[in-house]
C-alpha cells in the first residue's frame, strides 16, 4: 500500500512538473509583453491589484518615472502572479479572462517552489 502512495505522489509530482516546464515558455513571453509592451497593461494590473496606488502614480495619474521601467514592471507583474491568493480579494473587474490569466500564472510561478519542495519530501519519505 505505501508502494502505492509513493507511486501516486510521484505521478502527480511529475505532472505538476511538466505544467510548470510547459508555463515556463508562455510566462516569458507574457511578461515580456506587459514588461517591454504597451504600459497599458501594468495600469490595469496595478488598478486591480495594487494595495497603494499612490506608491506607483502621481497625483495627476502618471506613474513614476522609477517605476516605468521595464524591470521594475517585471518584478511587480512576478509580485502580483505569487501573491495572487492572498489579494485576489482587490480585483473590481468582473472579466473571467483577467482572473483566469492570473489563476494560471499564479499556479505556474508557484509551482517553481512547490515542485522541488514536494520532490524533496516524497525523497525523503522513500
Amino acid at each position: 500500500m505505501n508502494n502505492f502512495f509513493e507511486h501516486a505522489y510521484t505521478i502527480i509530482i511529475g505532472i505538476f512538473a511538466a505544467y510548470v516546464i510547459i508555463w515556463s515558455v508562455p510566462a516569458v513571453i507574457m511578461s515580456a509583453m506587459v514588461s517591454l509592451g504597451s504600459i497599458e497593461r501594468i495600469v490595469f494590473i496595478d488598478k486591480q491589484l495594487a494595495k497603494n496606488l499612490d506608491k506607483y502614480y502621481d497625483e495627476k495619474g502618471y506613474m513614476r518615472w522609477n517605476y516605468q521601467m521595464s524591470y521594475s514592471i517585471g518584478t511587480r507583474l512576478f509580485g502580483y502572479w505569487l501573491a495572487y491568493p492572498f489579494i485576489r480579494h482587490r480585483v473590481t473587474t468582473k472579466s473571467k479572462k483577467f482572473r483566469l490569466f492570473m489563476w494560471v500564472n499564479c499556479i505556474g510561478i508557484w509551482g517553481w517552489f512547490l515542485v522541488p519542495s514536494l520532490s524533496l519530501i516524497v525523497k525523503a519519505m522513500m
